[in-house]
């Protein structure tokens, strides 16, 4: 009998009407083709957008590229035309020549820039002008106006000679400069004086008093002058006598510093303080010869005349003093010196 048919179901995919058989992968047949259907149709739309805008894009270049090129073309036409133009030419630059008299028409020069004559002013000569008045009997006063001076100064050689001081005095007052009197700096000098010392006494197991002579003072300073202060050096011996065969020696080394105070363009007030050593030495009157080293002092006052920046001159006045011992009395008077400061 024959085969009986096999119905075909209704669902069955297409490979499985063709083949005899079911793929498994036909299922999904229609999903790819409608996934490949919209990319084709988005892809048609990109390419025609992009058509479009290279169209856009090339026909602005374009436009560009011939605007430059109608520019390019303007230039070269102007450089043309101005090349054409024939060369500038030659101008007549001299400058016209004047005179003190006004241009004959008839003689004037048709290619010379027509001036307008100027006349030359006329200067009166009845000017009054200055003359300094010299006092002089040679000078010749009956001339009007001043001649050259090498006129002048054969003429008369006299006032030529007079007017030449005249001008050199007053050049040297108006640039002179201040003279100073006084010098700064190092100095040095030699100084004497009278030394009056006050009555003292001699303690040599007894109190013996005694009556000071008057006596002198020989020294020498070095210093530096600063403006207002001075510092210095001094080196003085005081010698005086005394009653009952006394005599008195000192030697002094002191350290001072002097203020001075201008009054004038020479005249200075001065005052100091000095401190120092004093080397006593007491000789006869049967008491021995008591000696000792001791701290001594000064105060000075005084006056200075400024002769020159190298030289001045001091009168002072000081009192002396010395500390006290165990064998005499401390020395004690009165001094007024000079000295003189050589500047360097």
């Amino acid at each position: 009998p024959p085969h009986p048919r096999r119905a075909v179901p209704a669902n069955l995919p297409p490979g499985a009407f063709l083949f005899g058989f079911n793929f498994p992968f036909m299922a999904k047949f229609k999903r790819i083709r409608t996934l490949f259907m919209k990319c084709s149709i988005l892809a048609l739309i990109f390419s025609l957008a992009f058509s479009l805008s290279y169209a856009e894009s090339s026909s602005a270049l374009e436009s560009k590229f011939e605007d430059i090129m109608a520019r390019s073309s303007s230039h070269s036409s102007l450089v043309n035309s101005l090349l054409a133009k024939p060369p500038v030419k030659k101008r007549n630059l001299n400058f016209p020549v004047f005179s003190s008299s006004p241009p004959d028409a008839s003689e004037s020069d048709t290619q010379m820039v027509d001036v307008p004559y100027i006349p030359v002013p006329e200067f009166d000569d009845g000017i009054e002008t200055y003359r300094p008045n010299y006092e002089a009997e040679a000078f010749d006063d009956t001339a009007t106006s001043s001649p050259p001076t090498a006129l002048r100064m054969e003429s008369n050689p006299i006032q030529s000679t007079m007017e030449e001081t005249i001008i050199k005095d007053s050049y040297d007052e108006l640039y002179e400069e201040d003279f100073e009197q006084r010098g700064t700096g190092y100095y040095f000098g030699p100084l004497v004086g009278i030394f009056l010392p006050e009555d003292g006494a001699l303690r040599g197991g007894t109190v013996t008093p005694y009556e000071a002579e008057t006596g002198y003072l020989l020294g020498l300073n070095f210093g530096r002058d600063f403006g207002s202060i001075s510092v210095e050096g001094e080196y003085t011996y005081y010698g005086a006598d005394g009653s009952n065969g006394i005599s008195l020696g000192v030697n002094n080394l002191f350290a001072r510093i002097i203020l001075e105070k201008e009054l004038g363009d020479t005249i200075d007030i001065r005052s100091g303080l000095g401190m120092g050593l004093g080397f006593i030495s007491i000789e006869g009157g049967g008491f021995g010869e008591p000696s000792d080293v001791g701290f001594a002092y000064d105060i000075l006052v005084g006056l200075g005349y400024n002769f020159s920046e190298s030289l001045a001159l001091n009168f002072e006045y000081k009192y002396y003093l010395t500390a006290a011992n165990d064998e005499y009395d401390r020395i004690s008077g009165h001094c007024i010196q000079l000295s003189a400061n050589f500047s360097h």
